[in-house]
């Protein structure tokens, strides 16, 4: 497992650095468990239930409480996950079994977020103060699932998002088949074909060859560190051959995704390159892990990175059709953080994209997402979205690394945030050489 090349870099905790942890004398038991009332207004601040219950769903729900003095164990790591954990009181010190770890106080933004999720606990949580969590159904994380099912001209939304003037009007438009959607670009659509038919590599070559700016990228590829050749390859059919048609294929689709959208809107546009960045970092950092971890094709990853938020384009084209000061970006945001992951698949499955690719933009708006018991192309992309966010200004609310299904996929190894960091900066030459592949 990749996660092994920086275990040296975490040491064992010594009497100056080590997070004091209770003796191995027989823990402290907690309180009963019994069943309380949260109000509502604060339910609907945890993640994922706002995103995945209506109000009404949210107001049935079961939920028991369980307190435990300083020192107790709420839940060792290697048992089985039977509930969502909540901290709402005190702080809990999450430690793995190298004795690192970290600290979750009940008044943090992580604490929003369940303390494990998957099938077994990651970490064993010790009250670090007196501690009050509560427990909610796993089944809640299953919620999401019917999303995954082909839409059939609809949309699944909030309460809240029905009120929202902007997305009225976007989703008149969606119901009646008027929404603009991008085109599958026409080089990458001929390609396919061609390999569908079985092909020749020179007939391949007659294609790329019709785009001068992509056949240099792909030239430039198969010369760089990423798939080091004997000797340089100066010529289309020679960087073909080296790559392999299925390869190619992913990688001329990505490339030539760089201009799907163009806008005159001065707004949009800077909004339109932004989420093209945003693509092309966790495109990257796809490409990146995959590599590392050697489970999944990093081909593959990097197309997964670059069309993961491709459902933001036609919001963005649909707000520019409409008159200045008829709609305020809070509501457009609002939409797209809503939607964008269904108008996403909406479109992979217009460009018959297949199923793992096409589930993509769903999977990637949950960090709890999970459909796979092995890792798998959808848990690749929100690990490198996640390290995206991690590494920007202002990255506090995430949820736990450790309670992130996908996460806990990659092995028994501990990992920090700190870690994560050392991850993207051991690779930053190699996401700077994937990244210069799509500069204009």
């Amino acid at each position: 497992m990749f996660w092994n090349i920086f275990k040296k870099k975490t040491p064992k905790p010594t009497a100056s650095n080590a997070k004091p942890t209770p003796s191995p004398a027989p823990p402290k038991k907690p309180a009963a468990t019994k069943n309380i009332n949260i109000p509502v207004s604060f339910l609907k601040r945890l993640m994922p239930l706002a995103q995945l219950l209506t109000e009404q769903e949210i107001q049935q729900l079961q939920i028991s409480a369980a307190s435990f003095a300083p020192g107790a164990i709420v839940f060792n790591r290697g048992t089985e996950i039977d509930s969502l954990i909540y901290i709402i009181k005190g702080n809990i010190f999450m430690e793995a079994d190298n004795g690192s770890g970290l600290e979750v106080s009940a008044d943090t933004f992580k604490a929003l977020y369940p303390l494990s999720a998957g099938k077994l606990h990651y970490f064993t949580a010790i009250a670090g103060s007196e501690v009050t969590v509560i427990h909610l159904a796993k089944t809640i994380l299953q919620q999401n699932q019917g999303a995954l099912a082909p839409l059939n001209n609809d949309l699944k939304t909030s309460d809240h998002l029905q009120d929202n003037p902007f997305f009225k009007c976007f989703y008149q438009h969606f119901m009646q088949g008027e929404l603009k959607t991008p085109s599958f670009p026409d080089i990458a659509l001929k390609l396919r074909k061609a390999i569908q038919e079985d092909c020749g590599i020179a007939d391949v070559v007659k294609i790329v060859n019709r785009d001068p700016v992509i056949s240099a990228k792909l030239i430039q590829v198969v010369n760089s560190p990423i798939y080091r050749p004997l000797s340089p390859i100066g010529n289309c059919f020679d960087a073909i051959n080296r790559l392999g048609l299925t390869t190619t294929r992913n990688l001329v689709t990505s490339f030539s995704m760089n201009n799907l959208v163009k806008s005159n809107n001065p707004l949009i546009k800077k909004l339109i390159q932004h989420t093209w960045l945003q693509s092309i970092k966790i495109s990257s950092i796809s490409y990146t892990l995959a590599q590392l971890t050697r489970k999944v094709d990093a081909d593959e990853a990097l197309l997964a990175g670059l069309v993961h938020n491709i459902g933001v384009l036609p919001i963005l084209t649909f707000a520019e059709s409409l008159p200045q000061g008829s709609y305020q970006m809070a509501d457009i945001n609002q939409c797209i953080s809503e939607v964008h992951g269904q108008i996403g698949s909406v479109i992979l499955e217009k460009w018959g994209f297949p199923d793992n690719l096409k589930q993509i933009p769903l999977l990637s708006v949950d960090w709890f997402s999970s459909t796979t018991e092995h890792i798998s192309l959808s848990d690749i992309v929100l690990l490198a979205k996640y390290h995206n966010i991690l590494a920007s200004p202002g990255s506090t609310k995430l949820p736990l690394l450790i309670s992130l299904p996908a996460f806990q996929k990659l092995g028994n190894q501990a990992l920090t945030a700190e870690m994560s960091l050392q991850i993207l900066d051991d690779a930053k030459q190699q996401i700077a050489e994937t990244m210069s592949f799509f500069s204009t």
